[in-house]
């Protein structure tokens, strides 16, 4: 028998940055999931003011806080571009996943931070998990908070990005500031 409730895990963010909240959904998966695969969406995307970062970029921010991990082996990240089609969303992305990925097979579980995020899925899964947003015992925090905190130089940013991470977010929004 696993010591873990799910085989494999999934979860769609932008993580346009990467920030703690993003890190709790992936540190839950980890302790449930045998296998966990991150797919960052939007990758046809970057230097927008939605999606300032670039798919390599984004990876790498997850990368940073985990590669130390003993659970990294067990973390696949990979970029997916949007078809902006809501109602072939998940159907899309399990095609792509069994084209990319086929040794891992379907997951069995989606992993969401609400139930928006969760309702493309919903036919598609049996089982779904929902890391809590709103928790009284965590910051709430959204990509967009981050993204504005940044754009408007105010330092609160790194209370919900990982130390790991700063130096990265320095080099591409400020060095990008004084450039432009």
């Amino acid at each position: 028998m696993s010591e873990y409730k799910y085989q494999h895990g999934l979860s769609i963010m932008r993580a346009q940055p990467f920030h703690i909240g993003h890190a709790r959904l992936i540190d839950r998966m980890l302790k449930e999931c045998a296998q966990v695969t991150i797919i960052l969406g939007s990758i046809q995307e970057q230097g927008t003011e939605r999606n300032p970062l670039n798919y390599t970029t984004r990876k790498k921010m997850i990368q940073n806080v985990y590669r130390n991990s003993p659970d990294y082996p067990r973390l696949k990240i990979i970029g997916l571009f949007d078809i902006n089609n809501p109602a072939e969303w998940a159907e899309y992305v399990l095609d792509f996943m069994n084209e990319s990925l086929p040794q891992l097979g379907r997951p069995d579980v989606y992993y969401a931070g609400s139930s928006y995020d969760a309702h493309w899925f919903k036919e598609a899964f049996q089982n779904i998990e929902y890391v809590d947003r709103t928790s009284e015992d965590f910051p709430f925090v959204t990509g967009t908070m981050v993204r504005d905190m940044i754009k408007f130089g105010d330092n609160r940013w790194k209370n919900f990005i990982h130390p790991e991470n700063y130096q990265l977010i320095e080099d591409h929004f400020y060095k990008r500031k004084a450039i432009i």
